[in-house]
């Protein structure tokens, strides 16, 4: 199936916007190190409690996503919030 211009030009501003969206693994690197030119952004963790307490990186906040509308109200709003979370099994 041979892709429109239309198709194609839709595809790249999705992309671009998508990525414009996302924190890279290297920005969120350079953050928790306390580099220079890292932003200035609100890393929160998604995790529950007990894997937040086990690990997590440096400055960030447990915002569980099972409390999230609890705690939605409490996270500033003048600042970029950054979410992570892995799997552990």
């Amino acid at each position: 199936m041979a892709f429109s211009r239309e198709d194609i030009e839709a595809n790249r501003e999705h992309f671009a916007a998508k990525l414009r969206a996302e924190k890279q693994k290297a920005d969120v690197a350079q953050w928790a190190k306390g580099e220079a030119g890292a932003g200035d952004f609100l890393l929160l963790d998604a995790r529950q409690r007990g894997g937040f307490n086990k690990s997590h990186i440096q400055g960030a906040l447990c915002v569980p996503v099972e409390e999230l509308a609890q705690l939605i109200g409490k996270l500033p709003k003048d600042r970029e919030l950054v979410t992570y979370c892995w799997n552990q099994t």
